[in-house]
């Protein structure tokens, strides 16, 4: 089950629909953690107002402590998780590379690097097999120096 920082990333990253997030509610009540407002979304239907949904999933973060991050910042959790992912090898490259958009604020030198590298899943269809391999080589090694640095955010 997912922290609370890490759901409020995921949800400002567009990982997580609006309706999942009472059921979340719930895992995170089972998990331990607890406030009205969590208590209060966790009983929420999926066909709520998204409206309700948005304002009692922001007081739940407040209440539990968490700042949602600006979209920028959820993005670049996104990069990270990525690269976590193959680096443990989660994930193949072609489905980092669904997920990786080439507008992307990266702002340090390995997300950039990551964002240039998976960026050329454009051009698979073009590819050769071995040029197909090393452009997995070269996502898989960036994906590890991009996961080998600090979260853009608190987990």
């Amino acid at each position: 089950m997912d922290q609370p920082a890490t759901i409020a990333w995921k949800y400002e990253a567009n990982l997580i629909c609006q309706e999942d997030l009472p059921m979340l509610a719930a895992h995170l009540l089972a998990a331990g953690h607890d406030s009205p407002s969590l208590r209060d979304l966790a009983g929420r239907s999926r066909r709520e107002h998204p409206a309700e949904i948005r304002r009692l999933f922001g007081h739940t973060m407040e209440e539990l402590g968490i700042r949602i991050p600006d979209y920028e910042t959820a993005e670049r959790c996104l990069l990270h998780h990525m690269a976590t992912q193959l680096s443990a090898s989660a994930i193949s490259p072609k489905e980092a590379a669904t997920r990786v958009w080439q507008g992307i604020d990266a702002l340090t030198d390995p997300e950039r690097e990551f964002v240039a590298v998976v960026g050329l899943e454009y051009h698979l269809d073009f590819m050769s097999p071995e040029e197909v391999r090393a452009w997995e080589i070269a996502v898989r090694l960036s994906a590890k120096a991009l996961a080998g640095t600090a979260f853009p955010y608190p987990q």
